[in-house]
């Protein structure tokens, strides 16, 4: 449609034709060389044909590229523009819906005539013309870009010659669009506008050979190729232009060639398209008769030249405009007695594919090629269609410029280097700058590439549309030129296990709602590059791969970025949450775990969760193959995992050494107590002595003046956990050493020293220490009256030494450290000395401090090791107990006596052991583990015998028990007394 309106064009060109034939004066055109020429009548009454209606007032279908047809209806005082979709068969008011403005910003009418491929969200571009208060009666041409950045969707296009007055645009392919400018009605020029330059050329088609053409229009560009139609007879002054052909210009040479239908005397090309093969074109036009009757036709062009004319109309129609064809589909309009519409059909005959395949295909050989096209082939892969290729470098379909590749089958690239489709071309300079013509990729069927393929390559210079409304499983790289556009409104990624990829898309990327981007992460992550804009929409699908994860993923970069994605599930673990961030020119995957917050985790589960957290989050990271472990764990998984790498055991240990003071503590008190009794004996002819209630006294004199002792101890037990800690146990074996002297002040004054080693264990955890521990302590005693008062101090140095196994399903980790630890305990005891009927009986209260330092430390081993800081503990005892003491004589010269003590001890102070760790590979990961606790309240039993094999040399044997609620110790004692 080259006029405002149908009705006007036609009795507009009925009127021309007239007065030239009253004027006499028919032209001579020169036409195109044609082999042969064809004339047929295609009825479409025996053919099928389709109204095409947007409501009642009227419609009008201008133009059509795959499945968008563009047109526009009937409103008040002007038309409005449409768009309508052949694949979801729904009418879009366009570009914008506002039929009070003609469907455009501002304006009173408008028309889109040229669609391309793509969505109206995507990458489809229209040209067309409104027209505004402003501009009336004057035409504007209009260019929309569905990828333009957004609210710049919308560019006037109007030749910038002063004294243009309609520009009309008709038609777009690959950077070009073309329509034409007049400076009034009568004269006008075709124009060639450079979408990514902004430049406008003027086409003039000078037929007759005169100076200065009357008329050229331009109302198609496919490839190289322009379409449309030119006057050169000048009827005098203030007439209009006569007589009309049609003309396709080459862009790459600069030549035209003129084409009449038969019998017409006048022909104008409405719009031209591909017909499946190279060199092959098919043209919708409008021709008319000498007396003025019109007729609507499509020319086919075969590649050797011959020509086939498929006249047509509309059954009862008044008139028939053809005004658009892609492929084999023909729409235009007719008019009858109910109004103005719409109509589509088909004719077969005048598009055949280069190749359509509707089988198998296999390559197996090196860089074979399964189907070739060349420059303006198209091919056509059926549903039913499968081409695999597997050799080296092989390529399924070769595409070249101005192809359009439809999928709707399966292509597979298996080879190295392989391409399920592959662009090849390159750009060349023509009469208007240079032509980057476009291959297209039309994808609603599957392409696969392996790891080492490719989906889509382009490594040409000419451009490349891919419209995805399928699959694209596999690499995409696109690196011809700044014209790629590539719209996805289907799926696009990577399946596939193995290296991350990086898809590279040298020009556009644009997709819809409907899309989905499908990224992997893991160790790595795939990337897409685009060299241009960026317009996001739809979904981001990341797939989660085993590997360790990373806190950001840039997964998009670009020149331009807008819009934005929905995020969609990832099947990851649930302690993991992702989000999308944004930048100008990026896109990235953000992780946050949250390990420390999953639910039925103990105190130390969740402070190793929450410092491995904190490292993820924000600080250095979780080391590599820790951090791969975690993340491919089960929630139901997560808190034994999490205890092998607590470090419990360093907490727990606290509680060992605070223990295991104890034992040291009570051989100095033993000793202390046996100084009290050393002259208690009772003879074997009177084992009670009748002491009566009378108060038991050490004599001094009675003891040696220097003694030297010895104690062998050997003990084991557990101290259980809380739910938070997991139970520990171990033994000890060990030698104790002191000499102490008596005063005559009714002072003893001792010195010690001893040796232990223990061994703990964290059952469940696979952890245990070992301990070395030199000690070294003082010790005195008082004597007032029946009072006695014994009072010492201890200090230990201990080496420990630890190990663990880290281990969790996917994990396996063996850590140790050394470090060193000092206990130090000051204590002391009131008791009161009785005997009753040969037994010495003892009530006493005691007190006892004992403080733990540790040293910190770094365990060496694999990414599980940790490091501890130092730290100090207090823990204080009492006590109340009550000893009972007797003896007798045996052997007749040896006396045994046996003692037996039990008292309640209650503890207070740092009962709840806790170590600062952190994760030595990284920063920010520090938390606190507790360990299994000290009792609070506990029972002390001791049970023993000495046997004085001489006045000066004793011997001893002994049970000692700590026992409560959560503790045991069982400690066997012997002893060695020799004094001097």
């Amino acid at each position: 449609m080259w006029q405002p309106t149908f009705h006007h064009r036609f009795m507009h060109v009925r009127t021309c034709f007239v007065s030239t034939l009253l004027a006499g004066t028919l032209g001579v055109w020169s036409v195109a060389s044609q082999a042969a020429e064809d004339v047929v009548n295609w009825d479409l009454n025996s053919n099928p044909w389709t109204t095409l209606d947007f409501g009642t007032t009227g419609t009008f279908l201008t133009g059509i590229r795959g499945d968008n047809i563009v047109g526009n209806y009937v409103i008040s005082g002007g038309t409005a523009g449409l768009l309508y979709s052949q694949d979801t068969m729904v009418w879009t008011q366009f570009p914008i819906d506002a039929s009070s403005e003609g469907n455009y910003p501002g304006a009173l009418s408008s028309s889109p005539y040229g669609p391309s491929f793509g969505s109206q969200l995507g990458i489809l571009r229209v040209v067309g013309s409104y027209k505004t208060t402003a501009s009336s009666p004057v035409d504007l041409g209009y260019l929309y870009d569905g990828a333009a950045t957004p609210g710049e969707e919308l560019t006037t296009l109007s030749d910038p010659t002063d004294d243009t007055k309609f520009t009309i645009a008709h038609s777009n392919f690959g950077s070009y669009a073309v329509g034409n400018y007049d400076e009034h009605l009568s004269t006008g020029s075709a124009f060639i506008y450079n979408m990514s330059t902004g430049n406008y050329d003027t086409l003039n088609i000078n037929g007759s050979g005169n100076a200065s053409p009357i008329s050229t229009t331009a109302y198609g560009v496919y490839g190289d190729k322009i379409a449309g139609g030119y006057a050169d007879v000048d009827l005098g002054p203030g007439e209009d232009s006569g007589f009309e052909h049609g003309y396709i210009y080459d862009m790459s040479i600069g030549t035209y060639e003129t084409y009449n239908h038969p019998s017409a005397a006048f022909t104008h090309f409405e719009g031209i398209t591909g017909a499946g093969k190279a060199g092959e074109y098919n043209l919708v036009a409008d021709w008319f008769e000498a007396d003025g009757t019109p007729h609507s036709t499509v020319l086919h062009i075969a590649a050797n030249g011959d020509l086939t004319w498929y006249d047509f109309d509309i059954p009862g129609s008044d008139v028939t405009s053809s005004n658009s064809a892609y492929q084999g589909q023909i729409i235009g309009v007719y008019t009858d007695a109910d109004g103005t519409h719409g109509y589509s059909f088909e004719i077969p005959a005048i598009y055949t594919p280069f190749y359509t395949n509707v089988t198998s295909l296999v390559i197996g050989t090196d860089s074979g090629v399964a189907i070739e096209a060349m420059q303006g082939d198209d091919v056509l892969n059926t549903a039913d269609g499968s081409i695999v290729v597997s050799g080296e470098n092989s390529i399924a379909i070769s595409a070249n410029i101005s192809s359009v590749i439809t999928n709707e089958g399966m292509v597979s690239a298996n080879g190295d280097g392989s391409a399920a489709v592959k662009f090849v071309g390159s750009s060349r300079v023509g009469t208007y700058g240079t032509l980057g013509t476009v291959g297209t990729l039309l994808n609603d069927g599957v392409l696969n590439a392996a790891s080492s393929a490719f989906a889509i390559l382009a490594d040409g210079t000419s451009g490349t549309t891919v419209v995805n409304t399928g699959r694209i499983d596999g690499r995409v790289v696109v690196l011809n030129d700044a014209e790629a556009r590539f719209e996805n409104s289907g799926w696009f990624g990577v399946t596939g296990s193995g290296a991350k990829t990086d898809h590279e898309i040298s020009g556009l990327f644009a997709q819809t709602a409907i899309g989905t981007l499908a990224l992997r992460i893991g160790g790595g992550n795939d990337e897409l590059h685009i060299g241009d804009a960026a317009r996001l929409a739809g979904t981001l699908s990341p797939i989660f791969q085993q590997g360790s994860l990373a806190r950001t993923y840039t997964l998009l970069t670009a020149t331009e970025l807008t819009g934005t994605f929905t995020l969609a599930p990832i099947d990851m673990p649930s302690y993991v949450t992702a989000s999308l961030a944004y930048t100008d020119t990026s896109a990235a995957l953000e992780l946050e775990a949250d390990m420390g917050s999953v639910s039925g985790l103990t105190g130390d589960q969740g402070a190793v969760g929450n410092a491995l957290d904190m490292a993820f989050n924000t600080g250095g990271g979780i080391p590599d193959s820790l951090n791969a472990a975690l993340f491919a764990l089960s929630e139901n998984q997560l808190p034994a995992s999490l205890n092998a790498l607590s470090g419990e055991l360093y907490a727990s240990e606290q509680s060992v050494l605070i223990k295991e003071a104890l034992l040291g503590r009570e051989a100095l008190l033993e000793r202390l107590r046996q100084i009290s009794y050393s002259s208690f004996n009772v003879s074997d002819v009177d084992l009670t002595l009748n002491y009566g209630d009378a108060p038991v006294v050490a004599s001094a004199s009675s003891a040696p003046g220097l003694t030297i002792w010895a104690k062998g101890i050997a003990s084991w037990g557990s101290i259980d956990g809380n739910g938070n800690s997991s139970d520990v146990s171990g033994g000890l074996g060990g030698l104790i050493v002191g000499t102490d002297i008596a005063t005559a002040e009714d002072w003893n004054f001792g010195l010690a020293f001893g040796y232990t080693y223990s061994d703990t264990d964290s059952n469940g955890l696979s952890s245990s220490a070992q301990v070395q521990t030199g000690l070294i302590g003082g010790y005195a005693s008082k004597d007032i009256g029946a009072v006695i008062l014994r009072a010492g101090g201890l200090y230990s140095l201990n080496y420990v030494d630890t190990d663990r196994s880290a281990s969790f399903p996917g994990y396996v980790d063996t850590v140790e450290a050394d470090y060193r630890a000092g206990t130090g305990q000051l204590f002391g005891e009131v008791a009161y000395g009785a005997a009753y009927q040969g037994v010495a009986l003892e009530p006493f209260a005691g007190l006892a401090w004992v403080h733990l330092n540790t040293q910190d430390f770094n365990e060496s081993g694999g990414d599980a090791a940790l490091m501890g800081s130092s730290s100090n503990s207090d823990v204080g005892y009492s006590s109340l107990g009550f000893r009972i003491a007797t003896s007798r004589k045996v052997m007749t010269n040896k006396t045994l006596k046996l003692h037996v003590s039990l008292a309640w001890q209650y503890a207070f102070g740092d009962l709840r052991p806790e170590a600062a760790l952190a994760f030595a590979g990284t920063t920010g990961a520090e938390f606190t583990a507790s360990g299994a606790p000290l009792a609070r309240n506990a029972a002390l039993i001791d049970v023993g015998t000495n046997l004085e094999i001489s006045p000066n040399v004793t011997v001893g044997l002994s049970y000692f028990g700590e026992l409560a609620q959560n503790t045991h110790v069982s400690a066997g004692q012997a002893s060695l007394t020799w004094g001097f």
